[in-house]
């Protein structure tokens, strides 16, 4: 479809071309990006890859996995008797994953903390009282968050974006059919991302499915070209203007690479804080730096 567009709109195939998106996408970014670096070589349409940016991104499901007990019994979300048996569960999907019983792994963490595909509510459910995991300061979804199916169903929208009658699906249905893919890493092409264009990794500090802690936890244990001045760099405050009493984020840079954490933000970033997430990416793509602005 890529390859396609370019042919039909050759006027845009120099521009820059930037793979990004949150959460699951945090498999296809990657997959999409090692697909373009890998046939660019030998194909007669070459797609300009200038980087990537992932949010809260579901890359790294066993580095991931393994750090939830300890980061919700931290921020008050298990006693230390359900830490103990949230690690123990965490541990048991993590051997499922090393022997490549896929499936299993999935079950497990679907009761668990998930709780998408099963009959009764997930333990996470049970013991928090909370059905949201992706801002811990909200028990549930907002509604505002759920207009976006029936917008989709609108005749003008349906025709605007080509998919004429075909039925819309939502994640859980689309869910029953990547059981097995959910808990596979991709950090082999996500490393090969990092050694060759620019990626920014971000999350929203409220977060608890992709929280940053874990994404960092992901970060830490990877090889790539700037590991080593990645986990030597500094962390920096990062606001939009000088004159901002609030701080928008956190910044982490080595060279090419940008990890930033949003303050105030959960898994859906741009719900959050439009306006921060709108700031982020305009400065990785420009090249703009993480200084504030004068204003």
């Amino acid at each position: 479809a890529l390859i396609q567009f370019f042919q039909i709109f050759p006027e845009y195939k120099n521009n820059d071309f930037y793979v990004t998106g949150e959460s699951y996408a945090g498999k296809y970014v990657p997959a999409i990006a090692h697909l373009i670096h890998s046939l660019n070589p030998v194909r007669e349409v070459k797609i300009n890859l200038n980087g990537i940016a992932i949010g809260d991104g579901y890359s790294d499901p066993e580095s991931i996995i393994g750090g939830y007990a300890e980061f919700l019994y931290q921020i008050g979300l298990l006693d230390e008797k359900q830490k103990k048996y949230f690690q123990k569960q965490c541990h048991e999907c993590i051997e499922h994953i090393r022997k490549q019983n896929w499936f299993e792994a999935f079950e497990i963490l679907d009761k668990l903390l998930d709780g998408d595909l099963t009959s009764d509510p997930s333990y996470f459910q049970n013991v928090t009282g909370c059905s949201n995991y992706y801002n811990f300061l909200r028990c549930t979804e907002p509604e505002d968050q759920l207009y976006y199916v029936k917008f989709l169903s609108l005749p003008e929208v349906r025709q605007a974006i080509h998919v004429g009658n075909q039925t819309f699906n939502d994640g859980t249905i689309v869910e029953k059919y990547l059981r097995e893919d959910t808990v596979q890493s991709v950090k082999p092409w996500l490393t090969e991302i990092m050694n060759n264009y620019k990626v920014l990794i971000y999350n929203g500090q409220l977060d608890i499915i992709v929280a940053a802690a874990l994404t960092e936890r992901s970060l830490m244990g990877m090889d790539w070209k700037g590991s080593q001045e990645y986990k030597k760099a500094e962390k920096k405050v990062w606001k939009i203007f000088k004159s901002d009493s609030e701080v928008a984020g956190y910044i982490r840079q080595a060279g090419d690479f940008h990890q930033v954490i949003i303050r105030g933000g959960g898994h859906i970033l741009p719900y959050d804080q439009p306006l921060r997430a709108f700031d982020m990416i305009n400065r990785f793509i420009y090249g703009k730096g993480w200084d504030p602005y004068v204003g």
